[in-house]
């Protein structure tokens, strides 16, 4: 990993004097002029195992004493939600499971400002599936990013892009949210006024990033976001070199950017499990194998077949699956037979 030009953190009084809003502002010294405003933690999401009206207490005593409301969750994954009406933070639960949701969307971001998510976070032991860091600035206007983009000097791990346009402004996406661990999404938006840009993490990548940003004080967090932001998304002059590397920034993106370097940030890898492999197998390869098959002159004897040559090639990690599976399916069965 590339590490950020900023040093650890030191729990310092000037980390706690800007933990409110957790805003600084940098002003650019370019002929375009203009600022970058660090906007801090926009969004955040965490899920944890405790008791639903436990967190729903130390949700509110965080939001300064404020409610949280039972409501018709709208969730389709939760039978239950409180919400506090304020600043639209929820939690969200089905009795019957013991993970629930704390979701804290930008109101209540700004309500607990950088130091109060932090608090609130460890109490909570959150692990994080979705973490929002915003950017205000005057240096370009969605337009000019999508612009950039079709011009082809955007770099960028995905391929995704996305225009849209209503009465109340335009936005330009980069990436997309996924089912995936691996989701990030950037978008440059104007309806507040000076273009805001959004960098959006999920699942492994948000819960990883939340961690990494535990060992820096707080007003070090915007240049590692920009650091892992330009990770994710780039705009150079593409026609410059052929090595995309040698290529320069274009100028609004540096003065942005304020001279990044990339931070690239390993995901931990899990295990995989049967029911992750049975998922990969009906998504990935289901079509695929149904496909071939089908060209077959006898479609079930091909499949047979090629489950036998699949035994025969096993590995290690594929038998230790196995015997857990099993082993997992005997104690189970035992369990009802008692």
């Amino acid at each position: 990993m590339s590490a950020p030009p900023v040093s650890p953190r030191a729990d310092s009084q000037e980390a706690q004097a800007n933990g409110g809003a957790g805003v600084q502002e940098v002003s650019p010294d370019t002929n375009r002029g203009g600022t970058v405003t660090w906007g801090g933690i926009h969004w955040l999401t965490g899920t944890c195992q405790r008791d639903p009206e436990e967190v729903k207490a130390i949700v509110s005593r965080h939001l300064f004493g404020l409610p949280l409301v039972d409501r018709e969750t709208g969730i389709w994954t939760y039978q239950r939600k409180a919400v506090e009406s304020g600043s639209r933070a929820f939690v969200a639960w089905t009795p019957e499971r013991r993970e629930l949701v704390v979701n804290l969307p930008g109101d209540a971001c700004e309500m607990l400002g950088t130091v109060g998510l932090i608090e609130l976070v460890a109490e909570l032991r959150l692990k994080i599936t979705r973490l929002d860091m915003a950017w205000d600035t005057s240096l370009m206007t969605p337009g000019e990013v999508s612009a950039a983009h079709e011009a082809g000097d955007a770099v960028s791990h995905s391929k995704w892009h996305d225009w849209r346009k209503n009465p109340k402004g335009t936005t330009f996406y980069i990436g997309k949210r996924g089912s995936d661990e691996d989701g990030r999404l950037v978008r440059f938006y104007d309806r507040r006024g000076p273009t805001r840009v959004e960098l959006e993490l999920h699942k492994k990548r948000a819960d990883a990033f939340w961690t990494l940003l535990q060992d820096y004080e707080i007003p070090q967090w915007s240049p590692i976001g920009l650091a892992y932001l330009v990770d994710f998304v780039d705009f150079r002059h593409r026609a410059a070199d052929s090595n995309v590397g040698r290529c320069p920034r274009l100028a609004w993106w540096e003065d942005f950017a304020q001279g990044a370097s990339r931070l690239a940030l390993p995901l931990p890898r899990t295990a995989p499990t049967l029911e992750t492999t049975e998922n990969w197998m009906e998504h990935g390869v289901s079509a695929s194998l149904a496909t071939v098959a089908d060209a077959q002159p006898d479609p079930e004897k091909y499949i047979r077949g090629l489950v036998e040559r699949g035994r025969s090639r096993r590995t290690a990690r594929h038998t230790a699956l196995l015997d857990v599976t099993r082993a997992v399916q005997a104690a189970r069965a035992l369990n009802r037979s008692g």
